[in-house]
C-alpha cells in the first residue's frame, strides 16, 4: 500500500507588500537588517515541523521580485498589518524597491561568520575614541550580515554608514554566537596626507635628521658655509703672517730661536681661533632611532 507523505513544514515561504520603517515612524529597526511581520507569520512559524521559538532568532532571505535581488535578515517582532512587511530604511533602498512591492521571504539557515571587511563611508567614525567598540556594541542589532550591505551604526547620536565589503566564510554569515574579526579598509572619503620634505620639518613638526650622522640638525642660519669659512681663513692667516724683519723694542736682533717662538705662538692662536668641536668631538655607543609611526590603523581583531 502507498503511503502518502506528509508535506514538510519546514520551510516557510511568503509574499508580502514591502514598506519602509520611515512611513511608520519605527525608528527602533532603522540601525538593525530586523523586519516587521504580521502575526500570522508567527502561526506558521510556531506550526513549523523542526520547532521554532521566540527565543531563537530566524533568519530569511529578503527577494525583490521584479529585480531578482536580495539580502538577508532577522526578525524583529510580529506587529505588522497582514500581508505587509516592513522593512530598515536602508534595506529598502540596497533592494531597490518601491513603496508597496512585493517581496519574497525564506527562511534559511547561514554559516557562523569568521571574518569581515567593512569601510565606513566617513572617516569621522574611526576617529572616535575605540571604533572596536561602537562596532561591537551595535553587530548585536545584526544577526546577520551580507556582502553589499550598507549598516548603520549609532555612536554619540550620529548615524554612520558602513559598508560590508566582504564576509567569510560565505558571502551572508549569521553572527550569533561566534567570533568575528573585523578588517577596517580606509573610509570612502580617506585621503593620504602629503608625504614630508626631507629637507623641511615632517607634519608633527619634529626635525627631520641630518643625512650625515643623524645626531644633529642645525638650522640653515647656524649652519657654516664652508667656501666662505676657508676663504675667511685665508685671509685671517694673510693678515696675521708678519711681512720683513722681526725686531725688538731694545734695537737688539732676534734670534732665530725666538722667531720659530712666535711663529708657534700664531699657529697655536689661529688653531684655537678656529677650533670646531664636531671635528673633535668623543664617538661613544650608538644613539637609538626612533621611528614615528601613524596612528591612523584600520585592522581591528
Amino acid at each position: 500500500m502507498n503511503r502518502r507523505r506528509n508535506p514538510t513544514l519546514d520551510i516557510f515561504i511568503e509574499v508580502y507588500k514591502a514598506y519602509p520603517a520611515n512611513i511608520f515612524f519605527r525608528d527602533e529597526i532603522e540601525a538593525t537588517n530586523s523586519i516587521i511581520l504580521p502575526p500570522t507569520a508567527l502561526q506558521k512559524l510556531t506550526s513549523m515541523q523542526k520547532g521554532f521559538t521566540r527565543t531563537s532568532p530566524v533568519l530569511f532571505r529578503i527577494l525583490n521580485i521584479e529585480l531578482n535581488m536580495y539580502t538577508h535578515c532577522g526578525v524583529h517582532d510580529f506587529t505588522a498589518e497582514d500581508d505587509t512587511c516592513i522593512i530598515p530604511t536602508n534595506m529598502f533602498n540596497r533592494l531597490c524597491l518601491e513603496i508597496g512591492q512585493m517581496v519574497n521571504l525564506r527562511n534559511i539557515t547561514l554559516e557562523k561568520g569568521k571574518l569581515i571587511k567593512i569601510q565606513p563611508h566617513k572617516t569621522e567614525f574611526i576617529n572616535n575614541p575605540n571604533p572596536k567598540t561602537i562596532l561591537e556594541n551595535n553587530l548585536r542589532d545584526y544577526f546577520c550580515l551580507t556582502e553589499g550591505d550598507t549598516i548603520t551604526v549609532k555612536f554619540n547620536r550620529k548615524n554612520y554608514l558602513i559598508d560590508i565589503v566582504e564576509c567569510q566564510p560565505k558571502k551572508a554569515i549569521t553572527t550569533i554566537d561566534c567570533d568575528i574579526t573585523v578588517d577596517f579598509l580606509p573610509p570612502k572619503d580617506y585621503v593620504e596626507p602629503p608625504k614630508s620634505n626631507n629637507n623641511n620639518q615632517n607634519e608633527n613638526n619634529y626635525p627631520m635628521k641630518s643625512a650625515g650622522s643623524g645626531n644633529i640638525n642645525f638650522n640653515s642660519a647656524e649652519k657654516p658655509n664652508k667656501k666662505a669659512t676657508q676663504e675667511e681663513l685665508q685671509k685671517k692667516i694673510e693678515d696675521k703672517k708678519f711681512n720683513g724683519h722681526h725686531f725688538r723694542m731694545d734695537g737688539k736682533e732676534i734670534t732665530e730661536k725666538l722667531i720659530k717662538k712666535i711663529e708657534d705662538n700664531r699657529k697655536k692662536e689661529e688653531h684655537d681661533e678656529n677650533y670646531d668641536p664636531r671635528k673633535n668631538r668623543i664617538i661613544s655607543q650608538p644613539r637609538p632611532k626612533f621611528h614615528y609611526v601613524g596612528t591612523l590603523g584600520f585592522k581591528i581583531n
